[in-house]
C-alpha cells in the first residue's frame, strides 16, 4: 500500500531450522504516525489509467469520512473528480468517470479529513494484462531485436511487474511499482507485452500500461480463482480436497508443524542420496575415476574456456544441446606456505549440480540450486605445495549448463593469511582454460529442496495460489483486456485444458466485473525435433484446446506461433511476431481498425471420391508460405490410419488426396509438436492454426 507520512517495514524472523517465517508488517515510526490514507501499489506514480472507461480507485482512509478523488492536470485544474464515503473499516471504492487518452502527465489526488495522497506522472491510455508462464515472462533483453525495441519504446509505455508470490487466500496488496520505459528499464519488460504495446500505442497514438503478471513454468490452475473452480464439475473435487487440506494445515499445532518439517527434511536428504547413487551407477566417470586420471588428450580430455554457458564459449560447442554429466579438470600450483592450511574454493554458480574434488578428495557437492554460487571449505590436509588437481563433475539435466558466473568469482584463497607473505596471501584465479570430458546423458532432475511447511492452498499446483497473491491485489484496476501465453506446463492434459482455460477466462472476467473483456491467446509454438509421423505430439491436442476456447468463448483472439518456434528451445526468441499477431487481432477486433487479424480458419470439409475438400475462412490469397508448395495435411479413412496428403489450393479451399487413402473421412493439419511441414497462409501472411476434423467443438460447463 502507498501512503503519506507512513513507512512500512518488513521484518522476517526465522527459527533455527530456517523454515518457518513470521512477517511483522506496518511498523509505524512515532514521528510520522498520523497518516490514514493508503492506496494499493498498482495505484501509484507513473501508472497508466484506462481511457474511455470508468476507473476504480480504492484504498483505506479514516473510517466513516468523505474521500475526495480527483484527476488534476499540469496547471492544477481538476478535470475529473468523485466523492465517496469510507466504511467503518476505512475501506473506500471510488469510480472516476471515463476520461479520454492523455499523454501529458496528470496527478491523481486522494484527500480525506485534511490529509491527501498524490500520484504523479499519471497518463491515460490503454491497459493490458499480460499473463502466463515463461514465454510471456520472457524479457526484452533476451529476445531477437530486443536492444532496438528498448531504445525506441516511448516513455508513454509503463510496466507493472510483481515478484513471484503465492498465497492461500486473496491478498490486498503486493510490493510493486510502475516502471517508465527507458532504454535501460525496457530491457526488463515482458517482450511480448512490450512489442504489443509498441504496436498498439503507436497505431492509436496513446500511452499503454502493461500489467505483467506471469511466472515461468506455471500451470493454469494456480491462476484460476479457487472459489469459481469449485463450481466446475471437473475440478470441484480437487479444489475441495485442497481446501480441506488447507483447513487442517491452519489448525496444526507447533509440535505437528515441527514433525512436518522433520519429515520433509528427512525425505529431501533421502532423495539427494538416491539421486547421486543412481547417477553413480550410470555414470562411467565414477568407476573410471575421472577425478584423478591424467587429463590429457590420450584420455580424450579436451580444452575449453571457463566460465561460460555450455555451447557459447570456445571448446564447448558440442555441449550446446547436451543434457547430462561433464567432467572438468584444472591444475594449480600452490606456494610452500599453503601446504596444510585451510582454504576456500569459489567457483561461482554452476548449472545445476556438482561434485568437487581436490587431489582426489571430495571437498563439496551441491544438488540443484543452479543459481547459487559455490563456496567450498578445503581442509588443509587436502592441499600440498606445488601442483594440485581440481576436478569438478557438473550434471545439467535441462537447458544450458556450465560455470555460469563471472571470471572474478572463480578463485581459491586461504581461509586465514596469518604468517603468510603478502605475495603468498593473494588469491589464485581459476578462470581460463580447463580440460573437460563428456560423460553420460541424463534428464533426471535433482530433487527440489523443501520450502518448509507450505499451506496446501499456496503451492504451485493449487487452484488460485498465484491468483490470490499476484492478481487479486490489482483487481479491479481498469483494463482493456488480457493477453495469455501459457500451456506448455499443461501439455498432455488437453481434455482438462479444454475446460480449464475457458473456466479461467470466465473467472477473471467475473472478478474484474468489466463484462467479457477481450482475451488474446498465444497458441503453443513449435518445439522439439520434427517428426515424420503425421499425427504426432501431445502439444497438438493442447493447441486444439486453445483454438476451441477461441471458438466457444466470446471476445477471444488467437495468435498462431507454430512457425516461430525453436526445435531445441521451449523459449523461442522471436517474440515480436507473436506480439504483432496479437496486436493485429486487437486493432481489428477490439479497436475496430479493420484489417486481417487471423490466418486461414478451418470451416468445413467434404468428400468427393478419393479426395477431401477443405474450406477455409480468412482465406483470401491462400498459399504456401514463401511460395512453397502447401503441406502439413494428413488424411485417414475409416481405419484411422493417417497418411501425408498431397494438397492443392483452389480459391478458398484445399483439395487433399493420397494414394494410400482411397476413401478419406478425416483431416488433420499441423498435428505434431513441431509441424515444420505446415505452411498454409493467407495474403496477410498469417498462418493457419492446427485443426483436426475428428476433434469436435466442445462447450465448457
Amino acid at each position: 500500500m502507498k501512503s503519506v507520512n507512513q513507512a512500512y517495514f518488513f521484518l522476517t524472523l526465522r527459527t533455527t531450522n530456517n523454515l518457518i517465517a513470521l512477517a511483522i508488517l506496518a511498523i509505524t515510526l512515532p514521528t510520522i504516525a498520523r497518516a490514514d490514507i493508503t492506496l494499493p501499489s498498482v495505484i501509484a506514480d507513473h501508472m497508466v489509467l484506462q481511457r474511455d472507461m470508468v476507473v476504480p480507485v480504492w484504498g483505506r482512509a479514516k473510517a466513516g469520512q468523505i474521500v475526495d478523488v480527483s484527476i488534476v492536470d499540469g496547471s492544477g485544474k481538476v478535470i475529473n473528480s468523485v466523492q465517496v464515503k469510507s466504511g467503518d473499516d476505512g475501506k473506500f471504492m471510488a469510480r472516476l468517470p471515463a476520461m479520454s487518452a492523455c499523454k501529458n502527465p496528470l496527478m491523481l489526488k486522494v484527500a480525506c479529513a485534511g490529509e491527501s495522497v498524490q500520484c504523479s506522472d499519471v497518463l491515460v491510455g490503454e491497459v493490458w494484462l499480460c499473463g502466463g508462464q515463461s514465454n510471456m515472462e520472457w524479457k526484452v533483453e533476451g529476445s531477437i531485436g530486443g536492444d532496438t525495441l528498448a531504445q525506441t519504446l516511448p516513455a508513454t509505455v509503463r510496466c507493472f511487474t510483481p515478484d513471484r508470490r503465492m498465497s492461500a487466500h486473496p491478498e490486498a496488496d503486493l510490493p510493486t511499482k510502475w516502471i517508465v520505459s527507458t532504454a535501460e528499464s525496457a530491457q526488463g519488460f515482458t517482450a511480448v507485452g512490450a512489442w504489443f504495446a509498441a504496436k498498439v500505442g503507436s497505431t492509436l497514438d496513446v500511452p499503454v500500461g502493461i500489467l505483467s503478471i506471469n511466472w515461468g513454468g506455471t500451470r493454469a490452475e494456480p491462476w484460476t480463482p479457487a472459489d469459481i473452480a469449485l463450481t466446475n464439475p471437473m475440478f470441484a473435487a480437487i479444489v475441495a480436497e485442497q481446501q480441506k487440506a488447507g483447513a487442517t494445515f491452519e489448525h496444526m499445532s507447533p509440535a505437528q508443524m515441527q514433525t512436518l518439517i522433520d519429515e520433509q527434511t528427512r525425505a529431501y536428504q533421502e532423495a539427494i542420496s538416491a539421486y547421486w547413487k543412481n547417477l553413480q551407477l550410470k555414470e562411467s566417470g565414477f568407476a573410471n575415476h575421472w577425478e584423478t586420471e591424467p587429463a590429457d588428450a590420450a584420455h580424450t580430455w579436451r580444452a575449453a574456456q571457463v566460465p561460460g554457458v555450455f555451447g557459447t564459449v570456445a571448446g564447448t560447442e558440442s555441449l550446446a544441446d547436451f543434457d547430462g554429466a561433464t567432467w572438468w579438470r584444472r591444475t594449480i600450483t600452490l606456494p610452500n606456505s599453503w601446504a596444510g592450511r585451510d582454504a576456500k574454493l569459489l567457483l561461482g554458480p554452476i548449472d545445476e549440480s556438482d561434485i568437487v574434488w581436490i587431489n582426489g578428495i571430495e571437498v563439496g557437492r551441491t544438488t540443484g540450486f543452479w543459481q547459487a554460487p559455490r563456496t567450498y571449505s578445503v581442509p588443509g590436509a587436502t592441499l600440498h605445495a606445488g601442483v594440485n588437481e581440481i576436478a569438478v563433475l557438473i550434471v545439467d539435466t535441462q537447458g544450458a549448463g556450465g560455470f555460469s558466473g563471472k571470471a572474478q568469482g572463480m578463485q581459491i584463497n586461504l581461509a586465514t593469511t596469518d604468517g603468510v607473505s603478502a605475495t603468498d596471501a593473494n588469491s589464485i584465479a581459476l578462470a581460463g582454460e580447463w580440460q573437460w570430458k563428456r560423460g553420460s546423458t541424463s534428464t533426471v532432475h535433482a530433487p527440489n529442496a523443501p520450502q518448509g511447511p507450505t499451506h496446501p492452498q499456496a503451492q504451485s499446483g493449487s487452484f488460485g495460489s498465484m491468483w490470490n497473491a499476484m492478481m487479486a491485489p490489482v483487481v479491479p484496476f481498469a483494463i482493456r483486456g488480457a493477453l495469455w501465453y501459457q500451456g506448455e506446463s499443461n501439455a498432455g492434459e488437453a481434455d482438462q485444458y479444454r475446460e480449464l482455460l475457458p473456466l479461467m477466462i470466465r473467472a477473471w472476467r467475473a472478478k474484474w466485473n468489466e463484462g467479457n473483456f477481450p482475451f488474446g491467446i498465444v497458441q503453443l509454438a513449435g518445439f522439439r525435433a520434427a517428426s515424420d509421423d503425421p499425427v504426432e505430439g501431445e502439444w497438438s491436442a493442447l493447441r486444439d484446446a486453445q483454438s476451441n476456447t477461441v471458438r466457444v468463448v466470446p471476445h477471444c483472439g488467437l495468435a498462431v506461433a507454430i512457425d516461430v518456434g525453436d526445435a531445441n528451445d521451449i523459449h523461442p526468441r522471436n517474440k515480436k511476431t507473436v506480439a504483432d499477431r496479437l496486436a493485429a487481432w486487437a486493432l481489428s477486433q477490439v479497436y475496430a481498425r479493420g484489417g486481417e487479424f487471423s490466418g486461414p480458419l478451418y470451416q468445413s470439409s467434404s468428400v468427393q471420391g478419393a479426395k477431401m475438400i477443405v474450406t477455409f475462412d480468412h482465406a483470401t490469397g491462400l498459399a504456401g508460405a514463401n511460395g512453397a508448395p502447401v503441406g502439413g495435411f494428413a488424411i485417414a479413412g475409416s481405419d484411422g490410419k493417417f497418411e501425408w496428403a498431397d494438397a492443392k489450393i483452389e480459391g478458398s479451399t484445399v483439395i487433399l488426396s493420397s494414394s494410400k487413402v482411397q476413401a478419406p473421412t478425416t483431416v488433420r493439419y499441423a498435428w505434431s509438436s513441431n509441424p515444420v511441414r505446415a505452411n498454409l497462409v493467407n495474403s496477410a501472411g498469417f498462418p493457419a492454426p492446427p485443426f483436426a476434423t475428428d476433434m469436435p467443438e466442445t462447450k465448457p460447463n
